[in-house]
């Protein structure tokens, strides 16, 4: 039986986490698959209901049938783009680095399928295409985190972002709680395609977000870093180096006022949509 990797849509209830990083550049391989698996180490496997162990030996101890298709009834899943998540096929795909990797954590309801209303699910993915901005997207439903996000597991998420954008000279980037999906909230509200706002990345951010990560040409056309670093509308603003600066809105991702984005979204005005 041949493994389906196409999940129903949306995977994930409306208020999921969802970090972004995109850029142009080139990156050192190795140093990428380095960050990527401390990535899923860092932000996805402290999600897991189960240790990583765990959820490997029930999957290899499961045989699928037509009633239960993806996995043991009422459990997790952990899979990989290219099959079946081990250990070992794990740390060959890092080793690797493929163009496309994706590592998806996904609830099972009574029947072994994919649980959609109500369910959770968490997932990494790399794009490397060569045609479009090479991205890293780490999205999580919220029901993950069993209520508030306390401010530890936020730190780490900002973390991964900041050094993410370093490795990668990212153009642009973000980390939200919101009904997102391939689009941002802004690029929905505006009408603005996804390829479009992918080939702009560099020089047009993708919205007004909780965290938002401005590349050099985006800190250029607002001012320069000085400017932005002194007139941003928010809780917190560092200068990562290399002109890009990263915009904290409010001290915690669960606290975001509507009037908080507002400010924001005008100050952005001259790099947005």
């Amino acid at each position: 039986m041949s493994t389906d990797l196409t999940l129903p849509r949306p995977v994930s209830p409306p208020h999921v986490v969802r970090l972004e990083l995109d850029t142009f550049s080139g990156v050192d391989r190795p140093a990428l698959a380095s960050w990527f698996g401390a990535l899923f180490t860092d932000l996805l496997a402290p999600l897991c209901p189960a240790s990583i162990e765990e959820l490997v030996s029930v999957a290899r101890g499961y045989r699928p049938s037509d009633t239960t298709p993806w996995g043991p009834p009422g459990y997790a899943r952990l899979l990989l783009s290219s099959g079946e998540f081990t250990p070992s096929s794990w740390a060959a795909a890092l080793a690797d680095l493929p163009s496309f990797l994706r590592v998806q954590l996904v609830q099972l309801d009574s029947q072994g399928l994919p649980l959609v209303e109500d369910g959770w699910s968490a997932e990494i993915l790399l794009k490397d295409d060569p045609a479009f901005p090479h991205q890293v997207v780490v999205t999580a439903s919220r029901s993950l985190f069993r209520g508030w996000i306390s401010l530890a597991t936020q730190q780490n998420w900002l973390s991964a972002l900041r050094s993410g954008a370093a490795l990668v000279r990212a153009c642009g980037g973000w980390m939200t709680l919101d009904r997102a999906g391939v689009r941002t909230a802004h690029e929905v509200a505006v009408g603005v395609g996804l390829d479009e706002s992918l080939f702009m990345a560099a020089e047009l951010a993708r919205g007004p977000h909780w965290a938002t990560l401005l590349g050099p040409r985006q800190v250029a056309a607002l001012g320069g870093v000085q400017e932005v670093c002194a007139s941003a509308p928010c809780f917190a603003v560092e200068h990562l180096g290399g002109g890009r600066i990263l915009l904290q809105l409010t001290e915690h991702v669960d606290e975001v006022p509507d009037d908080a984005v507002q400010k924001l979204a005008e100050f952005l005005g001259p790099v947005l949509h």
